[in-house]
């Protein structure tokens, strides 16, 4: 956005930064909000409504922007900080849910990376779109098809909620005494199954070691010689 308001709307870069710090100040105060809202609502539900609002709003945002009015281009930020604040609230717990705990940190910086080098490009083909195409509304058009149709709603309608559930192979953890007793009950049950289990397989393995020597007897006594 710093880009997009010096290079194609000639605007000044240090009053569109200001801008853009001061927006950035005021999202930190809403993260906590939207983080706090999606352990109730649960996360799939803000990315879906983020992407929703992006393809809803990107048009009418960009048009306050492209008005060089201060007021109006803070309107229009404003706007898409909301939409941008479904995502920044959920995704810090949201992604690293997603893998299980052996492969967590390295999946995780992986696809972390990758991704961000992918939209470091952003801004030089926003410029690039806008300077061969002579249209101020490029960015939005690009992220309504980018980010919603390409990778926006597939995500949203794919991705599996992970809010209030444990993480994938991290140890069971408890928030009180109902659920700690509720687990070791259920660890006590696993452990009795798994006993089971091993009873079983070892009955099974003593069945075949019987077997076996009873061939091998009816061997022997068929062939007195190898005794």
């Amino acid at each position: 956005m710093p880009s997009y308001l010096s290079h194609n709307l000639r605007y000044s870069e240090d009053h569109g930064v200001l801008i853009i710090i001061a927006m950035m100040i005021g999202m930190l105060f809403v993260q906590p909000l939207i983080g706090l809202a999606s352990d109730r609502f649960g996360r799939r539900p803000f990315v879906i409504v983020g992407y929703i609002g992006l393809l809803v709003l990107a048009i009418p945002a960009f048009t306050l922007i492209i008005s060089g009015k201060i007021g109006l281009i803070f309107v229009g930020l404003f706007m898409l900080a909301i939409v941008l604040n479904c995502f920044t609230g959920v995704m810090a717990s949201t992604l690293p849910a997603m893998f299980p705990t052996r492969i967590r940190y390295s999946a995780l910086a992986a696809s972390f990376n990758i991704a961000i080098i992918v939209a470091g490009l952003t801004p030089t083909i926003a410029a690039a779109l806008v300077d061969t195409t002579g249209s101020l509304y490029l960015p939005a058009y690009y992220l309504m098809a980018v980010a919603v149709a390409v990778v926006g709603i597939v995500t949203g309608i794919f991705m599996k909620e992970t809010a209030n559930l444990p993480l994938r192979g991290a140890t069971p953890s408890a928030s009180s005494k109902q659920e700690a007793k509720e687990l070791l009950i259920q660890t006590l049950d696993d452990i009795e199954q798994s006993v089971e289990d091993i009873d079983a397989d070892i009955a099974k393995l003593l069945e075949q070691i019987a077997a076996l020597e009873l061939r091998k007897q009816r061997y022997v006594d068929l062939h007195p010689r190898l005794d």
